[in-house]
C-alpha cells in the first residue's frame, strides 16, 4: 500500500516473514517511532535493512531501493505486508488504472533511473531514532557526502 501519510515504510508481517521474503535483511541498532495506525504511537520499534528491495509494475518495469530501511511490527489486522511512503516514489511517475481490470488497479511505474538509494532523516539531536527516509540517486549521496 501506498501512504501519502507516511513517513517511513512499515512491514507489518513481523520479523520471520521479513527474513523469508528478504533472505539479506537484517536488524539495525536504528529505532523509529511509528504514528497513525489508528491507536496510541508504536515506540522503539526495531528498524531492518533490505540490502535489495524491488518494485515491479504490471507491464515489467522495475525500480530498485538499495539499503531500504524497513520499520518491522506484527500487525495481523491489515490486508497488506507493507506500507510504503509516497515520499519513497516522490523521483518517480506511477499511476493506478482502474478502468483496464475489474479486480484490481492495474499499476505503471515511469522513471529516468532505475536505481534508488534510501537515506535516513534522523530526529533532531539523536542519531538512533530516525523520523523518515528519502530515496536519491547515487550521485546525489556522493555530492553530499
Amino acid at each position: 500500500m501506498i501512504d501519502t501519510g507516511a513517513n517511513v515504510p512499515v512491514w507489518f508481517m513481523g520479523e520471520e516473514f521479513l527474513q523469508l521474503r528478504f533472505p539479506s535483511a537484517f536488524r539495525t541498532e536504528k529505532m523509529t517511532i511509528i504514528h497513525g495506525l489508528g491507536k496510541e504511537p508504536l515506540l522503539d520499534v526495531s528498524i531492518w535493512n533490505v540490502p535489495h528491495f524491488d518494485i515491479e509494475d504490471d507491464e515489467g518495469n522495475m525500480i530498485t531501493f538499495y539499503n531500504m530501511l524497513v520499520p518491522v511490527i506484527k500487525a495481523k489486522r491489515y490486508s497488506f505486508n507493507m506500507i510504503l511512503p509516497l515520499t519513497i516514489l516522490n523521483r518517480t511517475k506511477f499511476s493506478f488504472d482502474y478502468g483496464k481490470s475489474a479486480v484490481s488497479a492495474y499499476f505503471t511505474i515511469e522513471t529516468n533511473k532505475d536505481s534508488y538509494y534510501i537515506r535516513p532523516i534522523y530526529l533532531s539531536g539523536n542519531d538512533k531514532y530516525i523520523n523518515k527516509i528519502q530515496a536519491f540517486y547515487q550521485n546525489e549521496i556522493d555530492e553530499a557526502s
